[in-house]
């Protein structure tokens, strides 16, 4: 799902933009459009609408979190939502998005509330084209721009929709995963990954669709309370910690 690793690359870029802006300026701030600014940068670069209903963010507790996020499937596609993201949080230091090369995302939460993986008349599935299943070279490691140390995510379900045949057939899992933490995710790719894997691992739809999707993570965690010991025990300073959302470690994103 490039789609994913565009809105993460773009929040981190404007993120910084925001912290400049807001020495400037509040004013100008308030009235700059944010959330079109990023829907339009998606659509403009992949080719594939989104749709974001509330996008807010707090630079000086380094946050941002965006809320209702629609991703529509590309041209060709019989229906018109792929997914539907609840919320998005990300926890980082504004310090290292400007003094290192590959700086650390300390929380990221997702619930992904509906994944829809659609078969076309053609035989053209939607989720193939954004999922990156190749390992990535060593000068695109090098090139990624975050290493994220807790994922938080939450799944709930996930839909296949084949419309190849005389009529359409439809399988609909409850995937019910809420607050599993995982930690030591390299870049955009392992968590895109590892977002996927958990989609599709108690379903058949890997099978129906010939894709094999493996994770790549240094470990798993089960809970958040786990995520949060992992995250103390690999904390710089208060900064790091002071910063993590209590919403996000309670459950309440």
């Amino acid at each position: 799902m490039r789609i994913l690793k565009r809105i993460i690359f773009i929040l981190g870029v404007l993120s910084l933009a925001i912290l400049i802006l807001l020495s400037v300026s509040f004013f100008v701030l308030k009235h700059l459009k944010i959330k079109e600014i990023v829907e339009n940068e998606i659509e403009h670069s992949l080719g594939i609408g989104i749709t974001i209903n509330e996008l807010e963010f707090s630079p000086l507790l380094a946050h941002i979190g965006l809320k209702g996020i629609t991703v529509h499937n590309p041209p060709g596609f019989p229906e018109d939502e792929l997914a539907y993201i609840e919320s998005l949080h990300f926890v980082f230091d504004p310090i290292e998005i400007i003094t290192r090369r590959k700086p650390n995302i300390y929380l990221m939460a997702l619930d992904l509330k509906r994944l829809n993986i659609v078969k076309n008349k053609e035989g053209k599935i939607n989720i193939k084209e954004l999922i990156p299943v190749k390992d990535e070279t060593a000068a695109a490691e090098a090139k990624a721009p975050f290493y994220f140390d807790v994922l938080i995510l939450s799944l709930g379900q996930v839909t296949y929709s084949d419309y190849s045949g005389a009529r359409k057939k439809e399988y609909k899992y409850t995937i019910g995963l809420k607050d599993a933490a995982f930690v030591g995710l390299k870049d955009e790719n392992a968590v895109v990954r590892m977002v996927v894997y958990k989609a599709l691992e108690n379903t058949e739809i890997g099978k129906l669709i010939n894709l094999t999707i493996v994770p790549v993570l240094s470990s798993i965690e089960d809970t958040v309370d786990a995520a949060w010991g992992t995250a103390k025990i690999g904390a710089k300073g208060i900064w790091e910690i002071g910063t993590l959302p209590i919403k996000l470690l309670s459950g309440g994103h």
